[in-house]
């Protein structure tokens, strides 16, 4: 009869996949894995009730501990369900990856829209032997841009990211060269190229005493002084109730107003947040490697977090060299990049180096980024009128002014306080002074032969090194203050991510930041002169979308 089907072909089968490629399952950690995940919301609530009350055989912590039996049952079959949905495919024009289960998504990415290929673990995976493989595509910030294939053993990994690279080459019309040099156009041999230059030559390592400075002059002791406080909250539950007894508290509470031990105690913190900020950078940063192979970037790092990440070099819109406030008087600073097509989770922004001697930046720059190697203090940096000095430094101390005299004028009014003990805390302000001083003196900008260097401070000092060319807008503000002193903001930006990784640089004189527009490709809308003061012109607000 016609129309009707053969009996060995089923309707409701799917097509067979192109030149037989098909479908492949997660490693069966992924359910471990996933499991865990989904129970770290409670589990460590749940540890902290154990230990710090114990179980009393009451009817409530029967009824406690079975909600949690039964969300750890419903976490496991959860995980179970996604592992059995969750499929990935590799054609030889795209690879496809199945997920989800109530709302089932299916991406593809084509070989040739790959801009990176990247490899991380994460320790439940270290433990299990697998890794994840994250694709990226140039379309920044979107979530939708990129496919992750998780819990695949290493040797699997390894296999699909060198295929999917080697495809990428193969489609974009590249050659890749072997180890002796011959160029090679068929597919196998482009593969086994590709695996004989996954490593890459190695630009950078990180030695353990370096990984040790980086830990202790970088900024995140704030983070870990927080942490040092949460922990001193919880003391009392987290030590053995005999050692708590013994110890001379009558003493302590004696000695409350003495500013030795105030001061002891703030520093015996301080010290345990210097630690905890050495341990997580330690941790962070462990095994750091900058590799090069051919047009990308490697970067691998971590201890317990394994990354590995690949950074098309054509990609990277800036250079960020970061001198922060500790590591400045010893000559180290942290080089950064931003990168147009990063995914959203990972950030627009990447390190290439956590440490490094500043009179080695030159040297890193030209092995990896050669368009933005530029020396970071060329003798024409052009600087700042002194009339802004004044600017920088009310900017700097008069936040602290105004806190401290409304701190004041709250303790008079409601705490049987001495108010001189906060009106005597003005005397840092000096310290401030300083501090927008050195803001003024940093400050400053460079363009040469289509390479632009801007050079401003927070509390780190920010180097940043672009080519005119990448520069997304330009863009000139001054408010009525600054128009009084023929004062303006300078503001531009580079494409980051999804978005605009912007850079200001205020109170440069007004005739300079004309003319700083007219260096990166801007036009005034007005005709200026330089016997024409910039006051009498229309306010200032240029941009100029340029691409």
């Amino acid at each position: 009869m016609i129309g009707k089907q053969p009996d060995h072909v089923s309707p409701n089968l799917e097509p067979p996949p192109p030149n037989g490629a098909e479908w492949r399952q997660a490693h069966w950690a992924f359910i471990v894995i996933g499991a865990l995940r989904n129970m770290r919301g409670w589990i460590v609530p749940l540890a902290i009730v154990a230990v710090t009350q114990g179980v009393s055989g009451s009817r409530a912590d029967y009824v406690w501990y079975g909600l949690a039996s039964l969300a750890t049952i419903g976490a496991g079959g959860s995980s179970l369900v996604e592992w059995w949905m969750y499929r990935y495919r590799v054609t030889d024009r795209d690879i496809t990856l199945k997920s989800g289960i109530v709302s089932k998504q299916e991406r593809v990415i084509p070989f040739e829209r790959i801009q990176s290929v990247d490899l991380s673990e994460a320790p439940l995976e270290r433990l299990f032997k697998v890794m994840r493989v994250k694709v990226e595509t140039g379309a920044g910030g979107s979530s939708e841009a990129e496919i992750e294939v998780r819990a695949l053993n290493r040797d699997d990994a390894s296999e699909l990211r060198s295929k999917l690279l080697a495809a990428r080459q193969r489609l974009r019309g590249d050659r890749v060269a072997v180890r002796d040099g011959a160029p090679i156009d068929d597919q196998a041999s482009v593969a086994a190229a590709s695996d004989a230059l996954g490593d890459g030559q190695l630009i950078r390592k990180i030695s353990t005493k370096e990984l040790l400075i980086a830990g202790a002059t970088s900024g995140r002791i704030g983070a870990a002084a927080a942490i040092a406080a949460a922990l001193a909250q919880f003391g009392e539950q987290l030590m053995p109730g005999s050692l708590w007894e013994r110890l001379p508290w009558d003493g302590f509470v004696d000695a409350a107003s003495n500013i030795q031990i105030v001061l002891g105690v703030v520093g015996f913190l301080g010290l345990i947040a210097w630690l905890i900020s050495i341990a997580t950078t330690v941790m962070t940063y462990g095994g750091f490697e900058l590799r090069r192979a051919g047009d990308q970037l490697q970067v691998r790092y971590g201890l317990l977090d394994r990354r590995r990440t690949t950074i098309p070099i054509r990609r990277i819109q800036a250079i960020r060299v970061i001198e922060g406030l500790f590591r400045q008087p010893f000559g180290y600073a942290e080089i950064r990049f931003d990168s147009a097509g990063f995914g959203a989770d990972q950030g627009a922004s990447g390190v290439l180096s956590p440490l490094l001697p500043k009179r080695e930046v030159l040297t890193l720059l030209q092995e990896t980024c050669p368009d933005f190697a530029t020396e970071l203090n060329p003798g024409t940096l052009k600087r700042l009128p002194p009339r802004a000095r004044r600017r920088y430094i009310v900017s700097a101390s008069i936040g602290w002014v105004i806190m401290i005299g409304i701190a004041a004028g709250v303790t008079w009014r409601f705490f049987d306080f001495p108010v001189w003990w906060v009106l005597s805390l003005l005397i840092v302000t000096p310290l401030f002074a300083v501090f927008g001083d050195l803001r003024y003196r940093d400050a400053g900008w460079y363009v040469d032969r289509g390479s632009f260097l801007l050079r401003w401070r927070g509390v780190s000092r920010v180097t940043v090194i672009t080519q005119v060319r990448r520069l997304q807008h330009r863009r000139l503000q001054s408010d009525p203050f600054q128009r009084r002193s023929d004062l303006v903001t300078f503001r531009t930006a580079v494409a980051s991510g999804g978005s605009l990784e912007g850079f200001s640089l205020p109170h440069l004189d007004a005739r300079d930041g004309e003319v700083l527009l007219e260096q990166l490709g801007g036009a005034l809308p007005w005709e200026t002169s330089p016997r024409r003061s910039p006051r009498a012109a229309p306010p200032v607000d240029i941009d100029f979308g340029l691409t």
